[in-house]
């Protein structure tokens, strides 16, 4: 493991915990999460705590998704329901860590629609995203997906898209990333180091696009791809081909699930980030 930062007395201090979610689809409105998994850690520190449990999604899994996760049917059918994981989820992450997740608005908009299905209220937990953690630290690399990440650092050689699993990768990826912090020394002064959202940022009402991107809707209805190009805080613009899936709002910023033809991936966009578009008409 990469020793840490020297972000004492924080490093003493603070707890985070890494996090992933397995679904039945994109769009966390229509799908459900099938498999919630969780660590608990600081760093510095070996030891560290897990939670891992599937739910029942209360509908079929799709056999395109079941080839991705593993998950089938029979595997959830006596499986909790989501309101008493998602009570023990909170439970485990308490109310003082830093939450962590790999591409944190999909995870983040899933268990905050869960939560509202299940009439619970969202912790006001900070959530960290790996993926611009890694733009600003491990600078320059050709695709920031998490299994392109863990190769690159030499963490593992392949992914196994399950969450408890993936739950530890994120871990190691921000492990290896915080070895580039700056010296911290106060929890606020890492939330203000890189991009954080909360779990209590999730808001299902539907998304106003404003009139800019309002034929991104015809894409979504249509299936129809999109040529994008896109910039980040630490990467100049980039063109690249993509299949919106979804169009979700978290805080005050709004999202688009897509299928990237670059990355070979599915990949969340943030809307003003998109410096143009133009709809592809098959």
């Amino acid at each position: 493991m990469a020793e840490p930062a020297d972000i004492a007395p924080v490093s003493k201090s603070m707890s985070f915990v890494a996090f992933d979610t397995e679904t039945t689809g994109l769009w966390a409105p229509v799908h459900r999460i099938v498999e919630l998994g969780a660590v608990k850690f600081r760093l510095g520190e070996r030891s560290h705590q897990s939670f891992q449990s599937l739910i029942n999604p209360m509908r079929e899994i799709p056999a395109d998704v079941v080839r991705v996760h593993g998950i089938t049917d029979e595997m959830v059918r006596n499986a909790p329901a989501a309101d008493p994981v998602l009570r023990e989820f909170l439970d485990f992450c308490g109310s003082d860590t830093v939450l962590i997740a790999h591409n944190a608005p999909f995870d983040i908009s899933f268990v905050g629609c869960e939560l509202d299905r299940a009439g619970l209220t969202p912790r006001d937990n900070p959530v960290l995203d790996t993926v611009d953690i890694c733009h600003r630290f491990i600078p320059g690399l050709p695709s920031y997906s998490l299994i392109a990440l863990v190769k690159h650092l030499g963490i593992a050689a392949e992914q196994d898209h399950r969450a408890l699993s993936d739950a530890h990768l994120v871990r190691q990826v921000f492990e290896r990333a915080a070895a580039g912090f700056p010296r911290i020394e106060s929890r606020a002064q890492l939330l203000d180091l890189v991009t954080s959202h909360r779990l209590s940022d999730w808001r299902g009402e539907e998304v106003h696009l404003t009139p800019r991107f309002a034929s991104l809707e015809q894409a979504v209805t249509r299936k129809l791809p999109v040529e994008i190009v896109y910039a980040t805080r630490a990467q100049p613009p980039r063109t690249r081909v993509v299949r919106p899936q979804a169009l979700f709002s978290l805080g005050s910023k709004v999202y688009m699930n897509a299928y990237c033809e670059l990355a070979r991936a599915e990949r969340t966009f943030r809307l003003d980030r998109i410096v143009q578009f133009q709809l592809i008409d098959e």
